[in-house]
């Protein structure tokens, strides 16, 4: 089991400023200097460019590049795949500067450019996650090697920092990866689905924090939703009210037209 990720400094504004003092703020992203009292460390810039607007996704599946069908927002996705998780909330496409920014995210241990995406999230999907029920957030699991062989979590990091900007505790450790899996991008929708089919487990003592809760689930990128889907059936399964899922970014992948 891996650390809990603990939130870098105090948000205090004495803190802040005489951080700022010492360390000028600038964009995680671009390096840009900061004013000192901006408490998200990304440029006007480089938020618009790694922010899709707001209402350009599906209202079910976060998906964008599919035909709506109807009033109720469901895409030709929704209306064939049977995603168990409540609704996806995503800042952006997984496309051109957002997809260059998550990559770097992925090796970078400080954390730092993960904060400032979670916090951006939060910020520019505040009227989508205010409308959803939420109890406890809940990240990702990531697979001890895999933890070890990239040296940082990020799922954790962006539950960490959405957690606290939501004033909602973070539930570490109650579902873990119980086995490696190949990277899912290498694979074909169906072998994405087969890849991570009985790969998590929820942790018994945690089964109590479960029950009748309205969990927001956070991961770094959604494709086909294989993974969220395998780890939403099983807080359903353990009593969870609701699941939703929010992300960093939303791909799109290889679309064809087949059950999950």
């Amino acid at each position: 089991m891996g650390l809990d990720y603990v939130h870098p400094c105090p948000h205090t504004p004495m803190f802040r400023l005489l951080l700022n003092l010492l360390c000028p703020a600038h964009c995680a992203v671009c390096r840009q200097s900061l004013e000192f009292d901006d408490d998200i460390a990304l440029c006007a810039s480089c938020r618009l460019k790694i922010a899709t607007a707001d209402g350009g996704f599906c209202k079910r599946c976060g998906g964008r590049k599919f035909q709506r069908l109807d009033d109720t927002g469901d895409c030709r996705r929704c209306m064939t795949t049977p995603f168990r998780f409540r609704r996806v909330i995503a800042l952006g496409e997984y496309e051109h500067e957002l997809r260059l920014t998550i990559l770097r995210m992925k090796t970078e241990r400080s954390g730092f450019l993960a904060t400032a995406i979670a916090a951006w999230l939060v910020e520019s999907r505040q009227k989508l996650l205010d409308e959803t029920p939420i109890d406890t957030v809940i990240p990702m699991p990531m697979h001890r090697f895999r933890r070890w062989q990239r040296g940082v979590n990020n799922p954790d990091i962006l539950a960490a920092e959405i957690a606290r900007r939501l004033d909602r505790p973070v539930l570490r450790n109650a579902v873990l990866r119980t086995r490696r899996t190949s990277l899912q991008f290498q694979l074909s929708r169906k072998g994405r689905t087969d890849n991570v089919s009985g790969a998590f487990a929820i942790v018994p003592r945690r089964l109590r924090l479960l029950k009748g809760k309205n969990i927001l689930l956070i991961d770094d990128i959604l494709t086909t939703g294989a993974t969220c889907n395998e780890v939403a059936r099983l807080l359903y399964d353990s009593g969870a009210k609701s699941v939703t899922v929010c992300v960093a970014a939303r791909a799109e992948g290889n679309v064809i037209q087949t059950q999950k």
